[in-house]
């Protein structure tokens, strides 16, 4: 049983660890590892335990699994991918007693906050009280502070970009002004901008990242260096970064047999004495005799607790032993209890366990016989089959889904990166469609388009366990598409079955194709993706005009109906073929009405009170003039005609917003709405899709295959969201152009603005109360007579003021000097006084 075997796995455990042998124990859950570990605790032997439990430091401690003497648990092959090197691993004993026996981070915070808080006497009497501190590292940090304080007081005169240009112009062998550019565009959150920059002028691209990590240093000393506990945690981190970087140096260049830069590296960094390089090189000495010691004990000794369902693990942990030609062993240990064994064991071990022989030896008694092992890996075997035909169902619901995410990512791609697709082609498309099927819809087979409407409408209000029929919501929902409804008999209604309702229902269809609403229910269907009716002139507004009102009327009625004019004649296209004069007649009928709707708005009287009323009565007049010229357009036009005009007028329509916000933006407008609508109706079909998962499996119920019917209708949701893509452009491409262009034009002015105060040497920075933004130099204003921020040491308007104020006035030096202008003749005080006595005696 499980008891007898956790026995024996302890009984191995302290036979091999008494010769010294490092053992590592593979358990398969943290249960079974904590269970090994209370037994081994009341044996005394000491171990430790790789549970994820202190999963920061695994790596750490099974590389020194190799050590002589070692005992490890590892849960699940925990802390694989480290080595395991016989007789440990010396860079990371190294570094563990570097870190035992070294200060910590919050011990030099400590001293740095003794040092800001009470003095140096105070700090200096810390440190040597301390066993891990020393005087050194009181020197560092005052050394520290006091570098920190100058760049603070440099700081403070030419400010923050003034210093670091300084400070990173020499470090990188680059000018001046260069590099005050790169800063500004590292701080404005252009480091790519920055990096392009320094390519171009064939510099260290480095300086952009050394320059966000500086200012951000210095930048934040600036803020807290008043405040004692925030600074001494600052010096405390910057002294102990160091070190610790010194600590990992030190360790490879001793480990690598480089004594002199080891010895170099003691003697610049403080607390970090040339004892530490003989500690280090001891205990590379100590693993080397240590790996020859386990090599001749036999090599890292694998336990097994238990065989895992898959082969492969196992084999993963027995592959730790032995590892690159070194000595090792294995075992494993099973129980006829372990779930492995309880499932997929089967009755015929069983029955062999119970018969003859076998039945008479001891629970305890551990048993290695080669049959075991063929039953054992047989077992295992219809584990992985089992597992194989789970993953295997699953895939085969995946594969589903993986070809239509490769056909969608696939059409992402290429609209993302503009390559084998064309944006007016993929959008025409679409408006084709759209406009196909509307045609076809309300114009070609109207009546059979809303008899399947009303069929379908009736299906699903249809309670299929009692036969009932709800007319009320066959009502509600044909509102739309037949508007008379409403207006019938809901008794007479509820006394029909569902195909004399269906039947009733036609009636009404038949007489909207008779009375044109077929014409008007198009040209809505069309206005809710395309604006198909000019808008109504505002003649209200003449009231606030305190004459000249009739006149103004007048030119507004003459551009409108030039305005309403091109609209027709865009919309009834070359292409197609309207008789002249019947395309007169419907102009001419047009105008009228518009010229009678002006001229009923009197402007007599006119004010701001009775404005709205007589504006409503205009636009209910011109509303209808207009509704009743489209409707004579498209009654006038056959079906093929009817469709050649309109995607002629969505065309036209495009046209003119490519010339309103350029061919470059209406390219990019393209590609954002095409993955909009893509994305948007991609995740609501995922969210489906999963709705579908969970449900498909019900089909079983009525004796049809889950696997295949998922299929289906995964096929047929695929379809739709096809659809629902082309629909989605179609409805937002006007609606949403105009919105991109404020977008644009707001953009332009903030990134001209921003560069405006750039070039000018200002920041563009929030307010303190969140509210806008206001402008701030990023350097000091320099006088004529004061040092250049540059450091070069000459006066400012010696050196680089010339070249300033040329930027400043937008103007590009010549030859290192600005343009000089002709500056006008000075009138001499003479000229002056003679022309003032002139006037006195006039």
């Amino acid at each position: 049983n499980v008891d007898t075997k956790d026995k024996a796995i302890i009984r191995e455990i302290k036979r091999v660890n008494e010769i010294g042998r490092p053992i590592l124990v593979g358990t398969t859950s943290v249960e079974h590892s904590e269970l090994i570990h209370q037994m081994l605790n009341q044996e005394g032997i000491p171990h430790a335990v790789l549970n994820a439990k202190i999963h920061q430091s695994e790596a750490l401690i099974v590389a020194q699994a190799g050590r002589k003497g070692a005992v490890i648990i590892s849960t699940n092959m925990a802390g694989r991918g480290t080595d395991i090197l016989l007789g440990g691993n010396p860079e990371g004993m190294s570094a563990d007693l570097l870190e035992t026996e070294m200060f910590k981070r919050g011990t030099l915070h400590q001293l740095a906050f003794k040092l800001l808080d009470e003095g140096e006497t105070a700090a200096r009497e810390y440190a040597n009280n301390h066993p891990k501190l020393s005087e050194e590292l009181v020197d560092w940090l005052l050394s520290t502070k006091k570098e920190m304080d100058a760049a603070l007081v440099e700081i403070e005169k030419i400010q923050v970009i003034g210093y670091l240009a300084k400070k990173l112009g020499a470090a990188y062998d680059v000018e001046y002004n260069d590099v005050v550019k790169v800063l500004r565009l590292v701080h404005s959150g252009f480091s790519a901008e920055a990096r392009d920059y320094l390519e171009g002028i064939d510099k260290d691209v480095a300086l952009a990242e050394d320059a966000a990590r500086q200012w951000d240093m210095y930048g934040r000393y600036q803020r807290i260096h008043e405040d004692t506990a925030q600074a001494a945690q600052f010096l405390g981190e910057m002294v102990f970064d160091k070190h610790y970087n010194a600590r990992a140096a030190l360790i490879r260049a001793t480990l690598a047999g480089n004594r002199a830069e080891a010895e170099a590296i003691s003697a610049e960094i403080p607390a970090l004495g040339p004892e530490w390089i003989d500690r280090i090189e001891t205990v590379m000495e100590q693993t080397q005799r240590e790996r020859e010691e386990v090599w001749q004990l036999g090599g890292l000794h694998v336990i097994g607790s238990e065989r895992h369902e898959s082969r492969r693990i196992d084999n993963q942990l027995r592959g730790r032993a032995a590892r690159q030609g070194d000595p090792g062993s294995s075992r494993f240990f099973l129980s006829l209890e372990d779930e492995l064994m309880r499932r997929f064991g089967g009755e015929r071990l069983k029955s062999w366990m119970n018969k003859g022989v076998m039945s008479s030896i001891p629970e305890d008694m551990p048993l290695e016989f080669g049959v075991l092992d063929k039953m054992i890996a047989n077992a295992q075997e219809r584990v992985e089959g089992f597992n194989f035909d789970m993953r295997k169902n699953i895939v085969e619901y995946d594969d589903v889904m993986n070809k239509q995410r490769q056909a969608i990512y696939s059409e992402r791609r290429k609209i993302l990166l503009g390559e084998g697709i064309d944006y007016d082609e993929r959008i025409d498309e679409a408006f084709a469609s759209a406009i196909a099927e509307l045609v076809d819809n309300y114009v070609v087979n109207y009546i059979s388009y809303i008899q399947g409407e009303v069929s379908r409408m009736i299906q699903e209000a249809t309670t299929e366990a009692t036969d009932t029929l709800h007319v009320n919501s066959v009502i509600v929902r044909l509102r739309g598409l037949l508007p008379d409804v409403v207006s019938l008999d809901r008794a007479e209604l509820n006394e029909l079955s569902a195909k004399e309702l269906e039947e009733r229902l036609m009636e009404l269809a038949y007489e909207n194709e008779e009375n044109g609403y077929n014409l008007v229910q198009l040209m809505q269907a069309m206005g809710r993706f395309l604006p198909l009716l000019p808008p109504i002139p505002n003649l209200g507004a003449l009231a606030g005009r305190k004459g000249g009102q009739l006149q103004a009327r007048e030119n507004i009625r003459r551009e409108y109906i030039q305005y309403v004019r091109s609209f027709f004649d865009e919309f009834v296209a070359e292409q197609v073929e309207l008789e002249p004069e019947e395309r007169d007649r419907i102009w001419q009928e047009a105008e009228d009405g518009l010229n009678q709707a002006f001229s009923q708005f009197s402007v007599e009287g006119l004010s701001v009170k009775n404005a709205p009323g007589r504006q409503l009565r205009f636009k209910q007049k011109g509303d209808e003039v207009l509704r009743q010229l489209l409707l004579n357009t498209l009654a006038a036009m056959e079906p093929e005609q009817l469709t050649v005009a309109l995607e002629a007028y969505v065309k036209s329509q495009q046209e003119k917003w490519r010339k309103q916000i350029g061919d470059e933006e209406y390219r990019n407008f393209q590609r954002l709405l095409l993955l909009d609508s893509i994305d948007r109706e991609w995740r609501d079909y995922l969210t489906a899709m999963d709705d579908l998962r969970r449900e498909v499996g019900l089909e079983a119920l009525g004796q049809r295959d889950p696997k295949v019917q998922y299929k289906l209708r995964s096929a047929e949701m695929f379809m739709d969201m096809r659809g629902n893509i082309e629909q989605h452009i179609v409805d937002n491409f006007f609606t949403q152009i105009a919105s991109h262009q404020a977008f644009i034009k707001q953009q332009e002015a903030e990134v001209a603005y921003q560069t405006q105060a750039h070039d000018a040497g200002f920041q563009v920075v929030k307010r303190k109360d969140g509210k806008g933004s206001q402008l701030r130099r990023d350097m000091p204003k320099v006088g004529r007579n004061d040092p250049c921020p540059c450091g070069s040491g000459k006066k400012y308007k010696n050196c680089h003021m010339k070249q300033d104020q040329a930027k400043a006035a937008g103007k590009q030096p010549v030859n290192g000097r600005p343009k000089q202008t002709k500056q006008p003749a000075r009138v001499s005080a003479a000229v002056k006084r003679k022309k003032k006595k002139k006037r006195r005696r006039r």
